[in-house]
Protein backbone atom coordinates (compact mmCIF):
# COMPACT_ATOMS: atom_id res chain seq x y z
CA UNK A 1 0.00 0.00 0.00
CA UNK A 2 1.32 3.42 -0.97
CA UNK A 3 0.27 6.50 0.93
CA UNK A 4 -1.82 9.03 -0.95
CA UNK A 5 -2.44 11.60 1.76
CA UNK A 6 -0.18 12.98 4.50
CA UNK A 7 -0.89 15.31 7.41
CA UNK A 8 2.12 17.25 8.72
CA UNK A 9 2.10 18.22 12.40
CA UNK A 10 4.60 20.56 14.05
CA UNK A 11 5.06 22.53 17.26
CA UNK A 12 4.41 26.16 16.35
CA UNK A 13 6.76 27.81 18.87
CA UNK A 14 8.12 30.44 16.50
CA UNK A 15 11.78 31.33 15.97
CA UNK A 16 14.63 31.29 18.48
CA UNK A 17 16.55 34.39 19.55
CA UNK A 18 20.20 34.70 20.46
CA UNK A 19 22.26 37.73 21.50
CA UNK A 20 25.49 37.88 19.49
CA UNK A 21 27.91 40.76 19.96
CA UNK A 22 25.21 43.19 21.00
CA UNK A 23 22.59 42.28 18.42
CA UNK A 24 19.62 39.91 18.44
CA UNK A 25 19.53 37.19 15.79
CA UNK A 26 16.33 35.26 15.03
CA UNK A 27 16.60 31.78 13.53
CA UNK A 28 15.46 28.17 13.76
CA UNK A 29 11.75 28.53 12.96
CA UNK A 30 10.46 25.00 12.33
CA UNK A 31 7.89 26.42 9.91
CA UNK A 32 10.65 26.65 7.30
CA UNK A 33 11.12 22.88 7.58
CA UNK A 34 7.34 22.38 7.38
CA UNK A 35 7.22 24.32 4.10
CA UNK A 36 10.08 22.24 2.69
CA UNK A 37 8.43 18.95 3.64
CA UNK A 38 5.00 20.06 2.42
CA UNK A 39 6.32 21.20 -0.95
CA UNK A 40 8.49 18.11 -1.36
CA UNK A 41 5.65 15.71 -0.63
CA UNK A 42 3.37 17.55 -3.03
CA UNK A 43 6.02 17.20 -5.72
CA UNK A 44 5.88 13.44 -5.13
CA UNK A 45 2.12 13.41 -5.68
CA UNK A 46 0.83 13.28 -2.11
CA UNK A 47 -2.17 15.25 -0.89
CA UNK A 48 -0.82 17.25 2.06
CA UNK A 49 -2.49 19.07 4.96
CA UNK A 50 -0.75 20.89 7.82
CA UNK A 51 -1.77 21.10 11.48
CA UNK A 52 0.22 23.21 13.97
CA UNK A 53 0.37 22.44 17.69
CA UNK A 54 -0.19 25.69 19.59
CA UNK A 55 -0.66 26.27 23.31
CA UNK A 56 -4.06 27.90 22.82
CA UNK A 57 -5.19 25.26 20.35
CA UNK A 58 -4.39 21.98 22.09
CA UNK A 59 -8.00 20.81 22.25
CA UNK A 60 -8.53 21.54 18.57
CA UNK A 61 -5.23 19.82 17.72
CA UNK A 62 -6.29 16.64 19.55
CA UNK A 63 -9.71 16.74 17.91
CA UNK A 64 -8.19 17.13 14.44
CA UNK A 65 -5.55 14.42 14.89
CA UNK A 66 -7.87 11.87 16.48
CA UNK A 67 -10.31 12.25 13.56
CA UNK A 68 -7.58 12.37 10.90
CA UNK A 69 -8.39 10.43 7.71
CA UNK A 70 -4.97 10.81 6.09
CA UNK A 71 -2.92 7.68 5.39
CA UNK A 72 -0.15 8.83 7.72
CA UNK A 73 0.99 11.76 9.87
CA UNK A 74 4.43 13.26 9.25
CA UNK A 75 5.54 14.15 12.76
CA UNK A 76 7.76 17.25 12.85
CA UNK A 77 7.06 18.07 16.50
CA UNK A 78 10.35 18.69 18.33
CA UNK A 79 8.55 19.42 21.59
CA UNK A 80 5.48 21.37 22.61
CA UNK A 81 4.84 24.81 24.03
CA UNK A 82 8.55 25.63 24.03
CA UNK A 83 9.54 22.51 26.01
CA UNK A 84 11.74 19.81 24.48
CA UNK A 85 10.66 17.41 27.22
CA UNK A 86 7.17 17.26 25.70
CA UNK A 87 8.44 15.86 22.40
CA UNK A 88 7.67 12.30 23.52
CA UNK A 89 4.19 13.33 24.70
CA UNK A 90 3.13 14.24 21.17
CA UNK A 91 4.20 10.81 19.89
CA UNK A 92 2.42 9.17 22.85
CA UNK A 93 -0.75 11.06 21.96
CA UNK A 94 -0.59 9.73 18.41
CA UNK A 95 -0.01 6.23 19.73
CA UNK A 96 -2.98 6.42 22.09
CA UNK A 97 -5.30 7.40 19.25
CA UNK A 98 -3.89 4.75 16.95
CA UNK A 99 -2.63 7.30 14.45
CA UNK A 100 0.03 6.12 11.99
CA UNK A 101 3.02 8.47 12.00
CA UNK A 102 6.57 8.83 10.77
CA UNK A 103 9.60 8.65 13.00
CA UNK A 104 10.41 7.10 16.33
CA UNK A 105 7.91 6.24 19.04
CA UNK A 106 7.42 7.94 22.38
CA UNK A 107 9.73 5.62 24.35
CA UNK A 108 12.66 6.20 22.01
CA UNK A 109 12.12 9.97 21.98
CA UNK A 110 11.96 10.07 25.78
CA UNK A 111 15.00 7.85 26.32
CA UNK A 112 17.14 9.65 23.73
CA UNK A 113 16.34 13.05 25.22
CA UNK A 114 17.77 11.93 28.57
CA UNK A 115 21.38 11.64 27.50
CA UNK A 116 22.42 9.54 30.51
CA UNK A 117 19.71 6.93 29.87
CA UNK A 118 20.71 6.71 26.23
CA UNK A 119 24.40 6.38 27.10
CA UNK A 120 23.71 3.55 29.55
CA UNK A 121 21.76 1.62 26.91
CA UNK A 122 24.56 2.17 24.40
CA UNK A 123 27.21 1.05 26.88
CA UNK A 124 25.14 -1.98 27.87
CA UNK A 125 25.03 -2.96 24.21
CA UNK A 126 28.79 -2.70 23.81
CA UNK A 127 28.76 0.64 21.98
CA UNK A 128 31.56 2.93 23.22
CA UNK A 129 30.53 6.34 24.49
CA UNK A 130 32.27 9.08 26.48
CA UNK A 131 32.65 8.59 30.25
CA UNK A 132 30.23 10.79 32.15
CA UNK A 133 28.54 11.81 35.39
CA UNK A 134 25.13 13.34 36.07
CA UNK A 135 25.30 16.24 38.54
CA UNK A 136 22.17 17.40 40.33
CA UNK A 137 24.13 19.86 42.48
CA UNK A 138 27.36 21.82 42.21
CA UNK A 139 30.22 19.34 42.76
CA UNK A 140 32.64 19.60 45.65
CA UNK A 141 35.23 17.49 43.87
CA UNK A 142 35.73 15.74 40.56
CA UNK A 143 34.37 12.18 40.32
CA UNK A 144 37.17 9.63 40.22
CA UNK A 145 36.09 8.29 36.83
CA UNK A 146 36.57 11.64 35.10
CA UNK A 147 39.48 13.88 34.26
CA UNK A 148 39.80 17.29 32.64
CA UNK A 149 38.99 18.60 30.09
CA UNK A 150 35.24 18.02 30.40
CA UNK A 151 32.18 19.23 28.53
CA UNK A 152 29.05 20.25 30.46
CA UNK A 153 25.56 20.07 28.93
CA UNK A 154 21.94 20.11 30.07
CA UNK A 155 20.91 16.50 30.65
CA UNK A 156 17.67 16.65 28.66
CA UNK A 157 17.83 19.15 25.82
CA UNK A 158 18.41 18.67 22.12
CA UNK A 159 19.69 20.74 19.18
CA UNK A 160 22.82 21.71 21.21
CA UNK A 161 20.71 23.88 23.52
CA UNK A 162 22.86 24.95 26.48
CA UNK A 163 26.16 24.27 24.69
CA UNK A 164 28.43 27.25 24.09
CA UNK A 165 32.03 28.42 24.12
CA UNK A 166 32.21 28.05 27.91
CA UNK A 167 30.86 24.48 27.98
CA UNK A 168 34.32 22.89 27.91
CA UNK A 169 36.04 23.29 31.26
CA UNK A 170 39.55 22.49 32.47
CA UNK A 171 39.40 23.27 36.19
CA UNK A 172 37.21 22.43 39.16
CA UNK A 173 36.26 26.10 39.43
CA UNK A 174 35.13 26.16 35.81
CA UNK A 175 33.18 22.96 36.32
CA UNK A 176 31.38 24.37 39.35
CA UNK A 177 30.49 27.54 37.47
CA UNK A 178 29.13 25.73 34.43
CA UNK A 179 27.15 23.14 36.40
CA UNK A 180 25.63 25.94 38.48
CA UNK A 181 24.61 27.75 35.28
CA UNK A 182 22.92 24.63 33.87
CA UNK A 183 21.06 23.93 37.11
CA UNK A 184 19.82 27.50 37.33
CA UNK A 185 19.01 28.31 33.72
CA UNK A 186 17.60 25.00 32.56
CA UNK A 187 16.25 23.68 35.88
CA UNK A 188 17.61 20.20 35.26
CA UNK A 189 20.72 18.17 36.07
CA UNK A 190 23.95 18.69 34.16
CA UNK A 191 25.60 15.97 32.08
CA UNK A 192 29.36 16.16 32.57
CA UNK A 193 31.39 14.02 30.19
CA UNK A 194 34.93 13.67 28.96
CA UNK A 195 35.76 16.07 26.15
CA UNK A 196 37.04 14.14 23.15
CA UNK A 197 39.36 16.16 20.95
CA UNK A 198 39.25 14.77 17.44
CA UNK A 199 37.16 14.39 14.28
CA UNK A 200 33.38 14.69 14.56
CA UNK A 201 31.05 12.72 12.31
CA UNK A 202 27.28 12.77 11.81
CA UNK A 203 25.72 9.64 10.34
CA UNK A 204 22.20 9.81 8.93
CA UNK A 205 20.32 6.51 9.12
CA UNK A 206 17.18 5.61 7.18
CA UNK A 207 14.87 2.60 7.06
CA UNK A 208 13.72 -0.26 9.27
CA UNK A 209 14.68 -3.89 9.79
CA UNK A 210 16.82 -5.34 7.05
CA UNK A 211 16.31 -2.19 4.99
CA UNK A 212 18.10 -0.01 7.51
CA UNK A 213 21.11 1.70 5.98
CA UNK A 214 23.56 4.51 6.62
CA UNK A 215 23.79 7.46 4.25
CA UNK A 216 27.26 8.84 3.43
CA UNK A 217 28.97 10.14 6.59
CA UNK A 218 29.31 13.87 7.20
CA UNK A 219 32.24 15.47 9.03
CA UNK A 220 32.35 18.83 10.80
CA UNK A 221 35.39 20.66 9.43
CA UNK A 222 37.05 22.62 12.25
CA UNK A 223 40.16 23.49 10.19
CA UNK A 224 39.47 27.25 10.22
CA UNK A 225 37.75 27.39 13.61
CA UNK A 226 38.91 30.33 15.77
CA UNK A 227 42.03 29.60 17.79
CA UNK A 228 41.50 29.18 21.51
CA UNK A 229 37.91 27.97 21.26
CA UNK A 230 36.94 24.35 21.87
CA UNK A 231 36.04 22.56 18.65
CA UNK A 232 32.47 21.65 19.46
CA UNK A 233 29.05 21.90 17.83
CA UNK A 234 27.63 24.67 19.97
CA UNK A 235 24.13 26.06 19.59
CA UNK A 236 25.55 29.09 17.80
CA UNK A 237 27.84 27.18 15.44
CA UNK A 238 25.08 24.74 14.53
CA UNK A 239 22.13 27.07 13.93
CA UNK A 240 23.07 30.75 13.53
CA UNK A 241 24.02 31.09 9.87
CA UNK A 242 25.34 34.64 10.31
CA UNK A 243 27.72 33.63 13.11
CA UNK A 244 31.48 33.32 12.44
CA UNK A 245 31.38 30.01 14.34
CA UNK A 246 28.77 28.67 11.91
CA UNK A 247 30.78 29.84 8.92
CA UNK A 248 34.01 28.33 10.28
CA UNK A 249 32.60 24.85 10.97
CA UNK A 250 31.09 23.62 7.69
CA UNK A 251 29.85 20.07 7.27
CA UNK A 252 31.68 18.07 4.61
CA UNK A 253 29.58 15.32 3.03
CA UNK A 254 30.61 12.77 2.00
CA UNK A 255 33.41 12.85 4.57
CA UNK A 256 36.91 11.85 3.54
CA UNK A 257 37.30 8.51 5.30
CA UNK A 258 39.04 5.33 4.14
CA UNK A 259 37.10 2.12 3.61
CA UNK A 260 37.71 0.38 6.97
CA UNK A 261 36.98 3.49 9.03
CA UNK A 262 33.88 4.26 6.96
CA UNK A 263 32.60 0.73 7.56
CA UNK A 264 33.30 1.01 11.30
CA UNK A 265 31.49 4.35 11.53
CA UNK A 266 28.46 3.11 9.62
CA UNK A 267 28.20 -0.19 11.51
CA UNK A 268 28.45 1.58 14.87
CA UNK A 269 25.80 4.11 13.86
CA UNK A 270 23.35 1.47 12.65
CA UNK A 271 23.85 -0.55 15.85
CA UNK A 272 23.18 2.54 17.98
CA UNK A 273 20.07 3.28 15.90
CA UNK A 274 18.74 -0.21 16.50
CA UNK A 275 19.46 -0.56 20.21
CA UNK A 276 17.59 2.69 20.91
CA UNK A 277 14.63 1.43 18.80
CA UNK A 278 14.80 4.26 16.28
CA UNK A 279 12.41 4.09 13.35
CA UNK A 280 12.34 5.40 9.78
CA UNK A 281 15.18 7.92 10.15
CA UNK A 282 17.59 9.30 12.75
CA UNK A 283 21.09 10.76 13.10
CA UNK A 284 24.01 9.46 15.15
CA UNK A 285 26.79 11.84 16.24
CA UNK A 286 30.22 10.47 17.11
CA UNK A 287 33.83 11.48 17.58
CA UNK A 288 37.05 9.79 16.57
CA UNK A 289 39.68 10.71 19.16
CA UNK A 290 43.21 11.60 18.19
CA UNK A 291 44.31 8.13 19.34
CA UNK A 292 41.83 6.45 16.97
CA UNK A 293 39.01 5.51 19.38
CA UNK A 294 35.47 5.99 18.04
CA UNK A 295 32.76 6.97 20.54
CA UNK A 296 29.08 7.77 20.08
CA UNK A 297 28.17 11.18 21.46
CA UNK A 298 24.43 11.15 20.91
CA UNK A 299 21.58 9.57 18.98
CA UNK A 300 19.00 12.02 17.62
CA UNK A 301 15.79 10.17 16.66
CA UNK A 302 14.16 13.37 15.39
CA UNK A 303 16.78 15.28 13.39
CA UNK A 304 16.20 18.35 11.25
CA UNK A 305 15.09 17.23 7.78
CA UNK A 306 14.66 20.60 6.13
CA UNK A 307 15.96 20.96 2.59
CA UNK A 308 19.30 22.51 3.56
CA UNK A 309 19.96 20.45 6.69
CA UNK A 310 22.55 17.74 7.11
CA UNK A 311 20.17 14.83 6.65
CA UNK A 312 19.11 16.00 3.19
CA UNK A 313 22.75 16.71 2.36
CA UNK A 314 23.69 13.13 3.28
CA UNK A 315 20.87 11.78 1.10
CA UNK A 316 22.11 13.90 -1.79
CA UNK A 317 25.53 12.33 -1.29
CA UNK A 318 23.92 8.99 -2.15
CA UNK A 319 22.14 10.46 -5.16
CA UNK A 320 18.76 10.76 -3.43
CA UNK A 321 16.91 14.01 -4.12
CA UNK A 322 15.05 15.79 -1.34
CA UNK A 323 11.55 14.93 -2.59
CA UNK A 324 12.44 11.28 -2.97
CA UNK A 325 13.96 11.23 0.54
CA UNK A 326 10.69 12.43 2.05
CA UNK A 327 8.72 9.85 0.08
CA UNK A 328 11.05 7.09 1.28
CA UNK A 329 10.49 8.13 4.90
CA UNK A 330 6.71 8.14 4.42
CA UNK A 331 6.60 4.75 2.71
CA UNK A 332 9.06 3.19 5.17
CA UNK A 333 6.88 4.35 8.05
CA UNK A 334 3.67 3.11 6.45
CA UNK A 335 5.11 -0.38 5.95
CA UNK A 336 5.52 -0.72 9.72
CA UNK A 337 1.74 -0.61 10.11
CA UNK A 338 0.93 -3.26 7.51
Amino acid sequence: MKAKSVRIIFNDDGSSRLHIKGRVVEFGDVRECVEDVRDGLKQMGYSVSVTPLEREGLDEFVKTISASKEDIVFNLCEGAFGKSMLEMNVAALLEMYGVKFTGSGSVTLGVALNKAWAKEILRGSGIPTARYAVMESVPVKLPGSLGFPLIVKPLSEDASIGIGEDSVVGTLGGLKERVSAILGEYEQPALVEEYIDGREFNISIIGNGRNTRALPPSEIDFTDYPEGLPRICSYESKWVETSPLYLKSPAICPASVEGSLKKHIETTAITAYRVLWCRDYARVDMRLSNDGELKVLEVNPNPDISMNAGFARAAKGEGIGYDRLLAEIVESALKRYV
